[in-house]
């Protein structure tokens, strides 16, 4: 038993960035992509003794967290505008079957941040390690205009972009 819910312990931890990215992409906002995370974890955790080992777990998870985003959508349907479930259908389709090419390319981003000088490095760092950060916040620690961070900024996403790129076309 404890080997069975390691092996699902494992699988789990290696697909975890892989299913909030699935929810955020379904769900549209970050917010509520952590509550239905949330949801799908215990969801998932609950059940994983009648989940089969040797098969597909990205496959499995989906299921599960549709299940729960069109819950959570129909609860939250009087709010205001939101995508029809053949929308959500679609969407949930197109990001299973490109979750490989998406932990290749994340994979790969890895890579490519190594390469980056550690003046860059810390510009990354700075602007995207807490959610609440904002170009102006980073400006003014740095001594800089906005826009001076924003152009760098730019520079440093158009490199890590392109070095994804040929990454990823170089394992193609």
């Amino acid at each position: 038993m404890d080997e069975r819910r390691d092996a699902f312990a494992r699988l789990f931890a290696k697909n975890q960035s892989w299913l909030y990215a699935y929810l955020v992409t379904l769900l549209g906002n970050v917010a509520d992509a952590e509550e239905v995370f949330q949801e799908v974890c215990v969801t998932l955790w609950s059940d994983q003794e009648a989940f089969d080992l040797t098969t597909d777990f990205r496959r499995w998870a989906s299921v599960v967290a549709r299940n729960r985003v069109l819950g959570f959508r129909t609860k939250r349907s009087r709010e205001g505008k939101r995508l029809s479930d053949v929308a959500v259908d679609l969407l949930a389709e197109e990001a299973i079957e490109r979750a490989d090419l998406m932990e290749e390319r994340r994979l790969a981003l890895h890579g490519c941040l190594e390469k980056l000088s550690a003046a860059d490095r810390q510009l990354i760092a700075r602007c995207y390690g807490e959610a609440d950060r904002s170009f102006r916040l980073v400006a003014e620690q740095l001594g800089q205009p906005v826009n001076t961070v924003y152009k760098a900024l730019q520079r440093v996403r158009r490199s890590l972009r392109d070095c994804v790129d040929r990454t990823v076309n170089a394992r193609a």
